[in-house]
């Protein structure tokens, strides 16, 4: 259990400005000592790094160098080392350690040195300034590195840190990869693997919080066992204040919120064991690929939306019919003759049966928010007269389409469905793609206490698109943000977000975050490209030679990824899967990551009917290609033939044109 002075200096870090990060009781793994733990551990980007040994003592008897006289509270007196030996012992295993790893080292007057000073304190939270002075003028320590009641008040305790006692000062601050390396060597659990168990990098300080946050009632439980001082208790009470039952990771693509989700299901699964635990994602790609990220827990399930609808409606599952599919078969002519296509008419009647405007003349009044240009009375006219006929076909030949699943699933969950309530913990991948009605079912498979974790990006919603008002759940003041692109090199993250406008339709379906591109050094790379071919003949053939191409260059096939803005597209390159390239439509690609990303065929990314075409088609396209864009890792090859799509034209600066 936390001693007060743990708890304390515990509080204290955490008020710190943004450049310092504490570790507490890190495992230092040596085999020169057995000092491993020590209590904290915290740097500084402008300090280094600093080891705290805290000792909870108030009655010091006497003081030698090597160790200290107490009386306990039992009367008991005893023996104990000087914590500042303990403290000593301590850096100096992480030192070793720091060592081992290269990114630490440095050539420093032609001799390998660490980047950064290390420094060691002792902590006596129950001993005034004046006991602690007499020591340092006896010589039993030097002056600064023991820290007393007087140090540990939020407005001495970062002042007490900067004044111990260092061999020698840095110049600028560490760079956030290097603290990085810091933090990884320190606690090697954090280090990122891929697949093959190769380090690939470490998670950062606000992705390790949302990861390692505890649960409201936890932190609750330990505050109150502990009396701490009047302003840090109202600090702390605010702080639990904030930890809801609802958080939302709102994060720019390539910024880890996959990564974060994982390991946060992780680490609630492994600390309370007694939590039943459910992932859940729309995408059945991501859904597989978090099932490798999440392997061991029994307490813990992961599934995609249909699938978990399916499990619950039974017996009352069949195979969900396709408005769209339906359309096209049944009022293609119809439709062309509107200047409609089936994909604007099937959005319009999933986002009537979404709200329940079942009634034409509601539908005709209605404000219909998350389109661009508002419907004209014509349309909306024309709109009503196939979805009469689509609900009509519905009744007479059974349809049960894509959006019935959820209003039959919550159904089923209201009429005392064995997992009505039943699980503490929810975490949804993707969120932006969650209707409300798929909001609705979690809420009623969630317990009444129970925690809603999400990670979102409104830029990659490609295939709805609802505000979190619409949503039913409130996540203002419970939301955090990631705005370090790290998975794509600078160049391609430059390239896909010029795709996305100022004016994009996202932006006011909620808060779009822009790239944060300085507090990490990016990694550079090849600038995308865009190349022009004479037919779809030699883009197909392009695209195969590139391709193999790739895999000959050493890349794995695993590792390459062809995207198609449309179904009908894959065929001419699904071949490539036999040779274990992942070929698929963009609707499949929510998540996923690669090294290289071929998107061909731009020129017919907004063909569309003259209806159709208003700023929320457009948005919308520009979002899906945005979102496949930013698959790639390291390389990006864009194709098309024909004319290019004025709607890209924003994107040229950042590509480059080669002949081919």
């Amino acid at each position: 259990m936390e001693t007060y002075g743990e708890h304390l200096v515990a509080t204290l870090s955490k008020n710190l400005p943004k450049k310092y990060f504490t570790i507490a009781e890190p495992s230092i793994s040596s085999t020169k000592s057995a000092y491993k733990n020590p209590d904290f551990v915290i740097v500084g980007a402008d300090l280094g790094v600093i080891v705290l040994e805290v000792k909870d003592w108030k009655n010091i008897l006497g003081i030698k160098k090597k160790e200290v006289r107490i009386q306990r509270a039992n009367g008991e007196v005893a023996i104990e080392k000087n914590p500042l030996l303990i403290a000593r012992e301590y850096t100096l295993n992480l030192v070793d350690r720091f060592q081992e790893i290269s990114d630490l080292m440095h050539l420093h007057k032609g001799k390998k040195s660490l980047k950064f000073p290390w420094m060691y304190a002792a902590v006596l939270p129950h001993v005034h300034k004046e006991f602690i002075t007499k020591c340092e003028d006896g010589g039993l320590w030097d002056r600064g590195e023991v820290l007393c009641e007087e140090d540990l008040t939020p407005e001495t305790f970062e002042n007490a840190l900067r004044n111990l006692p260092s061999r020698w000062k840095l110049h600028e601050p560490l760079r956030s990869t290097t603290l990085d390396s810091i933090r990884g060597a320190i606690d090697p659990e954090i280090i990122v693997r891929n697949l093959d168990e190769q380090p690939i990098g470490v998670l950062t300080v606000a992705q390790e919080k949302f990861i390692r946050e505890p649960i409201k009632s936890a932190v609750s439980n330990n505050i109150a066992q502990i009396a701490l001082p009047l302003d840090l208790l109202s600090e702390e009470t605010n702080q639990i204040a904030e930890n809801t039952s609802v958080r939302l990771i709102r994060g720019v693509a390539g910024s880890g919120k996959s990564l974060v989700l994982a390991r946060r299901a992780q680490f609630l699964a492994e600390k309370y064991p007694d939590l039943s635990i459910l992932v859940v994602a729309f995408n059945v790609d991501l859904v597989q690929d978090l099932k490798q990220r999440i392997q061991g827990a029994t307490n813990l399930e992961v599934t995609n939306f249909h699938k978990l609808c399916a499990g619950i409606l039974g017996n009352n599952w069949h195979s969900p019919s396709d408005i769209q599919g339906w359309l096209t078969a049944r009022l293609n002519d119809q439709l062309t003759q509107y200047n409609f296509t089936s994909e604007f008419v099937a959005t319009e009647i999933e986002w009537r049966k979404e709200f329940g405007i079942v009634n034409n003349v509601d539908y005709l009044k209605v404000d219909r928010k998350g389109r661009g240009n508002r419907l004209s009375a014509d349309c909306r006219a024309i709109i009503n007269q196939i979805f009469d006929q689509y609900i009509l076909a519905q009744k007479d030949e059974g349809l049960f389409d894509w959006s019935d699943v959820p209003f039959q699933t919550l159904k089923s969950l209201q009429n005392d469905h064995p997992l009505q309530h039943s699980y503490d913990a929810i975490l949804i991948d993707e969120a932006q793609d969650f209707a409300p009605s798929w909001l609705k079912v979690m809420k009623e498979l969630l317990k009444p206490d129970g925690l809603l974790f999400m990670c979102d990006d409104p830029t990659q919603s490609i295939f709805r698109s609802y505000t979190w008002k619409e949503k039913g759940v409130l996540v203002q003041g419970r939301t955090r943000h990631l705005r370090v692109p790290f998975r794509s090199t600078r160049e391609i993250t430059l390239a896909a977000h010029s795709v996305i406008s100022e004016n994009n339709q996202a932006n006011q379906v909620d808060e779009i975050l822009h790239p944060d591109f300085d507090t990490y050094e990016l990694p550079s790379g090849e600038i995308p490209k865009l190349i022009r071919l004479q037919d779809l003949a030699h883009e197909i053939k392009f695209v195969e030679d590139s391709v193999l191409g790739s895999i000959k260059l050493g890349i794995k096939a695993s590792r390459i990824a062809v995207l198609c803005h449309n179904k009908t597209m894959v065929k001419h390159w699904a071949y490539l899967r036999t040779k274990g390239i992942y070929v698929d439509s963009f609707n499949k690609m929510k998540g996923l990551e690669f090294e290289t990303v071929f998107v061909p065929q731009l020129q017919s990314s907004f063909t569309s009917q003259e209806n159709d075409r208003d700023d929320d088609f457009i948005d919308k396209k520009c979002r899906a290609i945005f979102t496949a864009m930013t698959r790639a890792r390291q390389q990006l090859i864009l194709s098309y033939h024909g004319t290019f799509p004025s709607e890209l034209a924003q994107m040229e600066p950042y590509v480059e044109t080669p002949f081919v």
